[in-house]
């Protein structure tokens, strides 16, 4: 089984570093984004409201080799399940380091998710 987990593991890791296609949101609807930096462990990055569609990945560029991809899927009518990853990236493009999680919440209501000493907030807004 733990043979299973590491292969998915490692194959996720080399798909999304080529998956990151989508820019950072405009300077006018989250200004935090541009100019986020991890070097304050413990702190909130705000994105602002970000247009997601179900289904299809959208990756944010934190700056500094970080990397947002969130992965939206809903769930009836009300909720949404994102699948968030975040990835650290050496100056060479090798993937650093890379954290998981899976959390619901509601289109057009606020969200905060821990990514390890990372914490990022954004409204989720479903096409």
């Amino acid at each position: 089984m733990s043979h299973i987990v590491t292969s998915v593991t490692v194959f996720i890791t080399g798909l999304l570093p080529a998956s990151c296609h989508k820019t950072a949101p405009t300077a006018a609807t989250a200004p935090s984004a541009v100019t986020a930096s991890a070097s304050v462990t413990n702190s909130i990055h705000d994105l602002g409201e970000l247009t997601l569609t179900n289904h299809y990945e959208t990756c944010v560029r934190l700056g500094d080799g970080k990397n947002c991809t969130l992965m939206p899927r809903l769930v009836g009518r009300n909720n949404v399940e994102l699948t968030v990853s975040f990835q650290t990236f050496t100056p060479a493009g090798q993937t650093l380091g890379m954290t998981v999680t899976q959390v619901t919440g509601k289109p057009g209501k606020p969200m905060e998710i821990a990514l390890g000493d990372y914490q990022v907030s954004f409204t989720p807004k479903i096409q």
